[in-house]
């Protein structure tokens, strides 16, 4: 999980050009942009994104599970380090490590659980060493099922869900 969360992170924050198709689409659900993408007309991972603040926002659904991208132009972290964080949403806390960057981090949600708790909190927070990120989730059990929806619909097919396949005789 740990490798193909940090090529997650690469995809999203460093994306090559004409890495993502036509096909890409966006769908706005409250503060949340839900968004599709793929690499080389192949899907890829859908996401959900919003800033709150000079602090940027991701939540990632993909093949391996659900991670979520946080960055500032405000840090200076020491990047490859693997910070220790509690991750708290509604009454569910956990531990979990937060891959950095110099400007931001990459979190693996991997507690059932928590994610669960996601939908339903105001504020999800990821409390450090020095500081806890209050992330604000106006919304997010809309968002959070598009962003699934998104993902199921796009994982099963190879083509555009919204369009009827070719039929042979």
């Amino acid at each position: 999980m740990r490798r193909s969360f940090a090529l997650l992170f690469v995809i999203f924050f460093a994306p090559s050009a004409g890495a993502q198709s036509k096909d890409d689409q966006t769908v706005s659900i409250g503060p949340w942009a839900i968004a599709t993408h793929y690499k080389t007309d192949k899907f890829e991972s859908c996401s959900m994104s919003r800033s709150a603040g000079e602090l940027g926002i991701t939540f990632v659904r993909a093949q391996d599970g659900l991670v979520v991208l946080l960055d500032s132009p405000k840090w200076k972290l020491s990047r490859g380090k693997a910070y220790p964080v509690r991750l708290v949403a509604g009454s569910r806390s956990v531990d979990a490590q937060a891959l950095a960057e110099t400007k931001s981090v990459t979190i693996a949600l991997e507690d059932s659980r928590l994610n669960s708790k996601l939908r339903l909190a105001n504020v999800f927070e990821v409390r450090g060493e020095r500081t806890t990120l209050r992330v604000p989730l106006d919304r997010s059990a809309a968002a959070f099922e598009r962003l699934e929806t998104c993902f199921t619909k796009r994982e099963t097919a190879e083509t555009n869900p919204f369009v009827a396949p070719d039929r042979k005789p």
